[in-house]
């Protein structure tokens, strides 16, 4: 074997569950960085991309996040027409990079994973899919994400009801809604947004109401009075031509979002200041005393996710709206029963959002026939939310105890997604079999986290998916800022993982020759300037919070999806 044939890369086959915003991002960075030698291929069980953002269409979903921040960084889009974009808007958009990085010709729609088993001897995992078929690869990228199992509410007699029961996340849009008694369950993220939205249509509706949430002026909206706001063309189009000043506007935003995170430190004078500051504002906007002990919420701001949706407020007040705060007893044939009191209803709503216990839905079985499904049944652990032990060659997005909600959720994404490249690549130079998380690095990342958590708001006395709905451990978020969780990922801890290699490790050495005598030995690239390199916080950067953001080639017009007139309709909100 001549030193060049030793020294050629491993080559690898990498399966991606999901083609939501992780799916489509692991999909570009292989692409971009490591093409030559990581086939991939992602199955997604809809018929279309776009994950939770092709799932939830109800009436009023959208981002609660400003959409100049909800991008990727290397596909900026100066054509945004909200400042909160709606879910159509941002499937649309993942539509538009899928086509710019030709990347839909690697996704197979409506294609349902049923199974994955890693096998110890061939250092592979067998994907099953629905239709019994078997698919095998060296790496297994779950980007299939926790906001797209709906979580229907356990509650007697629900089946039984005789009319229309929706649920926020499977809208069903042919269900007419103005003039009905419609009962929303729920006062969550979708609830805040769907209540409003459909206020104006119809003839009475009863809103059940557990637990309150913080809800908070929309951050950074250029009308502080307004809900949201919409672009002119003058201003996209300023967007498109001035690249610096958007690369301001974007880096400013981001500058906002991730300068708040002090808020969360229970102790923190910006918790005080900004607990009484969101106290004294929904007072403003709920005359009512009675009310406002019913609906500003008795914890820290933070402890549930804080919700800009001041709209959900005003509705809850209007003549033809009625929030119920007691206790949800059965449902009946037509109607619901709450604290002895039967509230007869039309159409019956579930914005009780989704079955957020990172649990896969299906059997994801690894070293020693252990079950993925039995692990986290209770509880839920992993390595940076990216890796669990016992489960060679399984990368995750967003698992347990990410920064979901910690700051900018895309800055975090695409760092993790840099961070599988730079695992790869040493994979793939190094001839690796298979690497597999430590036992007791994942142990000590955990006992760190809830050491760190016990200062944070998030182990308030509120309920939260952030603690699977209860008091307890804190398995849905970072402990610390996106930032944080950034740096966190620039150093590469390969010593966290255990490393099993194949015959002759040390080949691709090769027979004595460097790659600086002789460049074709180094086909990989440790010569090349494109390979991924770590994002990290230099000296020089420490005050730029969105030190992530560059100057990128913005998304091309032409890249976006045409859209249907029902979803134009639906856009100027007629709900028929």
């Amino acid at each position: 074997m001549s030193a060049e044939q030793q020294q050629k890369p491993k080559q690898i086959r990498c399966t991606i569950i999901g083609a939501g915003v992780s799916g489509i991002l692991m999909a570009y960075k292989l692409k971009q960085h490591l093409n030559d030698y990581v086939t991939f291929h992602i199955f997604e069980k809809s018929p279309d991309l776009g994950g939770t953002w092709f799932e939830n269409k109800y009436p009023g979903c959208a981002c609660d996040v400003p959409s100049h921040c909800y991008q990727y960084s290397f596909a900026p889009n100066p054509s945004w027409s909200k400042f909160y974009a709606s879910s159509d808007e941002i499937q649309s958009y993942l539509k538009g990079v899928a086509k710019l990085f030709d990347l839909e010709r690697y996704i197979s729609f409506s294609t349902k994973v049923v199974s994955a088993q890693w096998s110890e001897s061939d250092g592979i995992w067998t994907v099953q899919l629905e239709d019994g078929s078997l698919v095998t690869s060296e790496i297994l990228v779950n980007a299939g994400g926790i906001l797209n199992h709906p979580q229907i509410p356990n509650i007697e007699g629900l089946s039984n009801f005789a009319g229309p029961l929706l649920h926020t996340a499977c809208w069903d849009h042919s269900i007419d809604l103005r003039g009905k008694r419609v009962g929303v369950i729920g006062a969550g993220a979708s609830s805040i947004q769907l209540v409003p939205s459909i206020q104006p249509l119809v003839e009475d509706m009863k809103v059940f109401i557990r637990t309150p949430s913080w809800i908070v002026p929309p951050v950074a909206l250029p009308d502080p009075n307004a809900t949201n706001y919409t672009y002119s063309t003058e201003e996209k189009a300023l967007f498109e031509t001035n690249k610096d000043m958007y690369l301001d506007t974007r880096k400013g935003l981001e500058d906002q979002f991730n300068g708040m995170f002090r808020l969360f430190l229970k102790s923190s004078p910006e918790q005080k200041r900004t607990r009484a500051m969101f106290e004294s504002r929904m007072k403003q906007l709920i005359p009512d005393q009675d009310l406002q002990k019913k609906l500003i919420p008795p914890f820290e701001a933070g402890c549930r996710r804080i919700n800009p949706g001041e709209g959900f407020l005003t509705a809850l007040q209007k003549p033809n709206v009625e929030p119920v705060f007691d206790s949800l007893e059965r449902v009946t044939q037509s109607g619901i029963v709450a604290g002895g009191k039967e509230y007869p209803v039309d159409v019956l709503v579930a914005a009780t959002g989704f079955n957020t216990t990172f649990r896969p839905r299906f059997p994801i079985v690894g070293r020693n026939g252990f079950n993925l499904q039995d692990a986290w049944q209770v509880n839920p652990e992993s390595y940076l939310g990216l890796g669990v032990a016992g489960f060679p060659n399984y990368l995750i997005f967003l698992g347990p105890n990410t920064p979901i909600s910690n700051g900018s959720l895309m800055g975090s994404v695409e760092a993790t997604a840099d961070y599988f490249i730079r695992l790869l690549h040493k994979m793939i130079r190094q001839r690796v079999k298979s690497f597999e998380v430590r036992v007791d690095a994942q142990d000590d990342f955990n006992a760190h986290t809830q050491k760190v958590m016990q200062d944070m708001v998030w182990t308030g006395t509120c309920r939260s998916w952030y603690k699977q709905g209860t008091n307890g451990k804190v398995t849905g978020l970072w402990p610390g800022s996106s930032l944080h969780y950034i740096q966190v990922l620039a150093e590469d801890r390969w010593e966290d993982y255990e490393w099993t290699h194949g015959s002759e490790r040390y080949s691709y050495w090769g027979h004595g020759l460097s790659w600086i005598e002789e460049p074709g030995l180094d086909p990989l690239g440790a010569t090349k300037q494109d390979m991924i390199e770590a994002m990290t916080t230099l000296p020089k950067k420490n005050s730029d919070l969105s030190f992530y953001l560059w100057e990128s080639n913005p998304l091309p017009e032409n890249c976006f999806a045409s859209r249907s007139s029902e979803e134009r309709v639906h856009d100027d909100g007629d709900l028929a």
